[in-house]
């Protein structure tokens, strides 16, 4: 069974109350116990300093008949509360209480040398309980055996009273703990239900909701932050994700409509071979654009579900330029373009998936073939890292093309942009390439920046990429 917050708040506040109501009751028992005893003590231990003075005292007459008319007078004025035994040393009885099972009593006292060494204790008097102290007291070089008794039952029955008082509190505490508890924690999370109730009526087509602050810089404020934040997020995501579904079905539609056009236009009535042949190769143009364009759209998904494959192993970036140089090379010679390229003498390395990194290199080199005018030039440059760059492999493609209109540069990595100049020089392109590179580069923990060269004109395109090096 699963308690809730609030059920656990209550049973913890119920609980640590209830700990520190035990420990006062028990506090509370034990020192009005010895407080009581405390206080009976130090008048037995007064009565017993008062026979001293008395006994010590020089005008005192120390004869029998004197000593018993004095302690008679003292057990009169006192209304004999004052249970007092007073016994010389040749056992002459001086003072004596007249309550029943004294004599017994005080038979089994055996008294101190100093009365500042009384010990009182507990005794039972005819089922009655009394709190006892005996001393010896030497007056006048004569030793007398001194015993005080103080009755304990008002004492007891007034203890027993706060005790069963305690304990008959105790469980009202403990309840009334109980509601305190849940209507705090009632109170303390009445904003989380509010944020709750909040979320919970946010659906897909409300993202741009956004909950209240409290006015309070606490927990609460910094969690209705924290949901705005991922709000925010999750807006930005939806929208994305909405705008590159509709992006994604304009582009396959058009591939789409143009086979079943030229179908149509070429079963309406009877052709000839050629123009069969000219139709089939047009719908095998048109298939080959969208099996392209499901390619890169496939490649995307992958990398944004982070599924997308990322070896640990080495790859050698100096032959894999090479590779795709020699891939991309009919392409450049059907436009008169030449590819230069730079690289190291020694084998440079990063840690990676070679057909990633291929697929990285090919989308630069065929952008940089793809834009440039006819008899340019494409260079490659594969060299390490120096300065802020060092422990990386830079890797930079360079071109003399269309170049890039500055106030589209930001836009450069966005999925199925397309900057005007490349619309017009190219218009069957499907702006994912730029975005498939990035999400490779960034899968290599790289970067990836795109300049324009300081031309009037405005042509030409730098492309630099920076990965982590292996040695």
């Amino acid at each position: 069974m699963t308690l809730s917050i609030r059920a656990k708040l209550t049973a913890w506040y119920v609980g640590v109350l209830t700990v520190i109501t035990l420990a006062f009751a028990g506090a509370s028992w034990w020192l009005s116990t010895q407080s009581v005893m405390r206080a009976t003590d130090a008048s037995l231990q007064a009565r017993v300093e008062g026979v001293r003075a008395f006994l010590q005292n020089p005008r005192t007459r120390l004869t029998v008949e004197s000593l018993r008319d004095e302690f008679g007078e003292y057990a009169e004025l006192t209304r004999g509360e004052a249970l007092l035994e007073v016994i010389d040393e040749s056992g002459v009885v001086l003072c004596r209480p007249s309550i029943p099972g004294w004599a017994d009593l005080s038979a089994v006292e055996s008294p101190v040398e100093a009365a500042s060494e009384v010990r009182p204790h507990d005794r039972l008097l005819v089922d009655q309980p009394f709190r006892v102290a005996s001393a010896q007291v030497v007056a006048h070089d004569r030793p007398y055996h001194v015993t005080v008794a103080a009755p304990m039952r008002p004492a007891y029955t007034a203890l027993n009273r706060f005790h069963r008082l305690l304990l008959a509190l105790l469980p009202l505490l403990i309840a009334l703990a109980g509601v305190g508890g849940y209507w705090v924690s009632r109170r303390a999370l009445a904003p989380v239900d509010r944020v709750t109730s909040a979320v919970q009526a946010i659906t897909v087509q409300s993202l741009d909701r956004r909950l209240d602050l409290p006015r309070a810089n606490d927990e609460l404020r910094r969690l209705a932050t924290t949901f705005n934040d991922v709000l925010e997020r999750l807006e930005v995501a939806v929208a994305d994700i909405v705008r590159f579904t509709a992006d994604a079905s304009h582009e396959l539609r058009t591939p789409v409509s143009l086979i079943r056009t030229t179908t149509d236009l070429a079963l309406r009535h009877e052709r000839t071979p050629d123009e069969y042949r000219r139709a089939l190769c047009e719908i095998r143009d048109h298939a080959e654009h969208m099996s392209e364009l499901v390619s890169d759209l496939l490649a995307l998904a992958r990398a944004d579900a982070g599924i997308e494959p990322y070896g640990a192993s080495p790859v050698d970036v100096t032959e894999t330029a090479a590779q795709a140089i020699n891939e991309i090379s009919d392409a450049a010679a059907s436009r008169s373009l030449t590819i230069s390229a730079t690289v190291p003498d020694a084998s440079v390395f990063v840690t990676g998936d070679q057909p990633s990194l291929k697929r990285l290199l090919l989308i630069l080199l065929e952008n940089a073939v793809k834009y440039s005018r006819p008899a340019g030039e494409v260079r490659l440059r594969v060299e390490t890292g120096t300065g802020p760059e060092h422990g990386c492999v830079v890797v930079a493609v360079c071109d003399d093309g269309i170049g890039i209109d500055p106030n589209e540069r930001s836009k450069l990595f966005e999925r199925f942009f397309r900057g005007s100049r490349a619309r017009q020089h190219a218009p069957d392109g499907t702006g994912l390439g730029l975005a498939i590179a990035q999400a490779i580069v960034q899968r290599y923990r790289g970067e990836m920046s795109i300049t324009s060269p300081d031309r009037s004109d405005g042509t030409g395109c730098h492309v630099r990429v920076t990965l982590p090096f292996r040695s």
